[in-house]
């Protein structure tokens, strides 16, 4: 790899600069959504892209609006903000001329993926949905309520996020993200808009999740009655929530099978 196969920069898109990271330059043309207080540096860092061949692939790696290196301003967590999300997603490939595009996302990435690709239509050849669920249910819920006061978290699981915000930025952050869940699982039924958006969904998608993740909801409820057969779904059996970054040769190897699988002869 050399130095240009990676670069960081900003788009202004909409009324938001745009921070985004690039690897590689290939004709696979990849969007990377990270997850909930993320950035594309803790969720798709160089270490893990670098699995990549750059001359298979260019992968952008989006900060949302609020998050990363899309601030200020700081995010707003809110029912609809993934939905909001996928617009910047669209607008920022379109900037680029990167289309048409596979669309990746990890956990709250999943669904602003879903988003994007229902909205993108032709602009969206392929959809990856990582450690990801459109619905939640009472436990799931619960779970959250639980994890809501991140001051509580052992160190090993705040560090990842301190490694690139400040304890006060996570602490408000995932309060407020927790607010979102319960407002879900209370008022609409426990379907985010992202399992609304599903049907509309028309593109080859790969589904990828750890086999030990406590976080993840089962594709089966979620994902596969609805896409049916333009689902596959890929399980590493010891992964947990960040199976991908644990076992990152074992994740580009599925991804780059996906694309072989899903060219267009």
């Amino acid at each position: 790899m050399t130095q240009t196969d990676y670069t960081e920069s900003h788009e202004q898109i909409k009324d938001t600069q745009i921070g985004y990271c690039r690897y590689g330059h290939g004709p696979n043309y990849v969007l990377a959504i990270c997850g909930a207080v993320g950035c594309y540096k803790k969720d798709w860092p160089l270490k893990l892209l670098s699995h990549f061949p750059p001359d298979q692939v260019t992968i952008i790696g989006i900060d949302p609006p609020g998050y990363g290196t899309s601030r200020p301003p700081d995010r707003k967590q809110e029912v609809q903000r993934c939905q909001k999300d996928s617009e910047y997603c669209l607008g920022l490939m379109e900037a680029l001329k990167l289309e048409p595009f596979t669309v990746m996302g990890w956990s709250e990435g999943a669904r602003t993926t879903v988003h994007v690709a229902a909205k993108g239509k032709e602009k969206v050849n392929r959809m990856i949905v990582m450690a990801g669920a459109t619905k939640v249910n009472h436990l799931g819920a619960m779970a959250f309520k639980g994890m809501r006061e991140t001051n509580h978290w052992l160190p090993a699981g705040r560090q990842p996020y301190l490694d690139h915000y400040p304890e006060e930025f996570l602490r408000t952050q995932w309060a407020a993200l927790c607010d979102v869940v319960d407002q879900v699982h209370t008022f609409m039924g426990g379907r985010f808009p992202s399992d609304l958006a599903l049907p509309q969904v028309k593109c080859p998608t790969l589904i990828m999740n750890g086999g030990m993740d406590r976080f993840c909801g089962d594709p089966n409820v979620c994902f596969i009655p609805v896409l049916k057969s333009l689902a596959k779904v890929e399980v590493h059996a010891q992964g947990g929530h960040d199976f991908y970054q644990k076992y990152p040769k074992w994740f580009s190897s599925k991804v780059l099978e996906f694309f072989k699988s899903t060219e267009k002869k």
